[in-house]
């Protein structure tokens, strides 16, 4: 896996390791880091490369201050091609696997985040962006309906009116809008979600991660407070058996920082 720290020049899509951090970098040739087919089987490539690895965050941003304007729109033909094709076997499959990815994610936004990007930003587990980003799904602006997920994210962190208004409207929301309507997590000054990115990207990935793991797929699954009662209960046996476990529960009692290995 690529040790590099800097991709700023490199066009493509990267890989590079930092510690325990797996850093994906976006940086298309297109403009605004927009999408094709073939780039999101690149990324899925990524995400089997990670996952085959030692890491324990997976941190994805774009490259040259943008994260992503969404799909190359100039691919695009409404006479020959088949949407429902590339939804079902490209885009759809890509998106539910980052949101159910086994590590914890993380995706930091700079610039635009629109369409397949905001899809992109907001299947992560959890999102930060610079004060000044724009998120967005604007495909009224070209008749179309948004796809990558928006629907179920602007609906379950901003009801259903609010929804409505933004794939109504194709309004754009700033990162400090959007945390402020809870729809990312946060806002940061403007220039520094890179470096805001890869402090939270480091703690988390010094976490017990097997824990944080089984923690994400109970959020995931969701369910009845006796149904995610029941699920706390048998993971909690999964975890009581990890080297995590026995470390954190030793280092409480000695009274200092545990140190986890993510096993």
């Amino acid at each position: 896996m690529n040790q590099q720290t800097n991709s700023a020049a490199e066009t493509g899509i990267h890989l590079y390791r930092h510690g325990p951090v797996a850093e994906v970098v976006i940086h298309l040739p297109s403009q605004k880091n927009s999408f094709r087919a073939a780039d999101v089987q690149r990324l899925g490539a990524l995400l089997d490369q990670v996952q085959a690895s030692d890491a324990r965050c997976l941190l994805l941003r774009g490259g040259a201050g943008v994260f992503s304007a969404g799909w190359d729109l100039s691919s695009v033909d409404t006479a020959s091609d088949d949407p429902m094709a590339v939804i079902n076997d490209v885009v759809g499959p890509f998106c539910k696997r980052l949101r159910e990815f086994p590590l914890p994610t993380l995706s930091a936004v700079a610039g635009p985040a629109l369409g397949f990007g905001l899809g992109l930003a907001l299947a992560c587990d959890i999102c930060i962006a610079d004060e000044d980003a724009l998120l967005g799904s604007p495909f009224r602006n070209i008749g179309f309906v948004p796809d990558t997920g928006a629907h179920y994210f602007l609906l379950e962190r901003l009801g259903y009116h609010r929804a409505a208004e933004l794939i109504y409207t194709g309004r754009f929301l700033s990162g400090q809008a959007a945390a402020e309507a809870r729809l990312i997590n946060r806002a940061v000054p403007v220039g520094t979600v890179v470096e805001e990115a890869h402090k939270l990207a480091e703690l988390i990935s010094n976490g017990p991660t097997k824990a944080l793991s089984l923690s994400k797929d109970i959020l995931l699954r969701g369910g009845s407070f006796d149904e995610m009662m029941a699920r706390e209960a048998t993971y909690q046996a999964a975890a009581f058996s990890t080297s995590d476990a026995a470390e954190g529960l030793q280092a409480f009692l000695q009274r200092r920082k545990p140190v986890f290995t993510g096993r």
